[in-house]
């Protein structure tokens, strides 16, 4: 029944001797059985259960006496490949670091654990990079990822221009030539694009050591 429910429907009252208003490690317990459940045989389903669980992390994130481990059992009881985009659960800890802004480094660290920056919408990555609340080690990732990304699209850029401009040469040759091309010529242009692609992933390469070595010399 889980997968028929809404957000609000899990909003269960704690009578417990916590302060906090949910109850949520009752509604942790459900989402792990449902997960025991499934496991050996997943289905797209689980994805409608991913969103209700970030929709209703994001109803509860509000609770400045919700502690960290609750919030983050519950948003690590899925299965990664329950979220086919991260776009809801950023939100949700988004609005749990704002109604918790005096936790430490570390702290926010491991709200952020369950999020995979890789599985953001670009949208949703331009407001992670500016936003001060996340930890400088996300932070500093998404940089990085970023950098690679605008890296990677200048070369694939300058890669079709060299391509383009190969073909045109090639209809020009082969107007000049009646149509015929040898394969010799054709062997040894192949062979120099292959040849300009590894210099362009030489660079990338070299370009992420030295991120990497820039977010290593910040997080010392």
């Amino acid at each position: 029944m889980l997968e028929q429910c809404s957000a609000s429907d899990l909003l269960v009252r704690n009578y417990g001797n916590t302060d906090t208003v949910y109850d949520v490690r009752i509604i942790t317990r459900v989402v792990e059985s449902y997960v025991s459940s499934v496991l050996n045989n997943p289905a797209p389903r689980i994805y409608v259960v991913g969103r209700l669980v970030d929709e209703y992390l994001t109803m509860i994130a509000k609770d400045e006496k919700l502690p960290i481990k609750h919030f983050q059992l519950l948003a690590e009881a899925l299965p990664k490949d329950a979220r086919y985009c991260d776009d809801n659960l950023y939100r949700a800890i988004d609005m749990y670091l704002k109604a918790h802004p005096k936790l430490t480094e570390e702290e926010r660290t491991s709200v952020c654990k369950a999020m995979d920056y890789h599985k953001l919408s670009e949208e949703a990555r331009q407001h992670a990079m500016k936003n001060e609340r996340l930890p400088l080690y996300i932070s500093m990732r998404l940089a990085l990822l970023e950098q690679v990304n605008m890296t990677k699209s200048s070369t694939n850029n300058r890669s079709n221009y060299r391509r383009t401009k190969t073909q045109t040469i090639i209809r020009i040759s082969k107007g000049l030539d009646k149509g015929c091309m040898t394969p010799q010529k054709e062997l040894t242009m192949m062979k120099k694009e292959v040849e300009n692609m590894k210099v362009q992933l030489n660079a990338l390469q070299k370009c992420k050591i030295q991120l990497q070595r820039q977010i290593k010399g910040c997080t010392i």
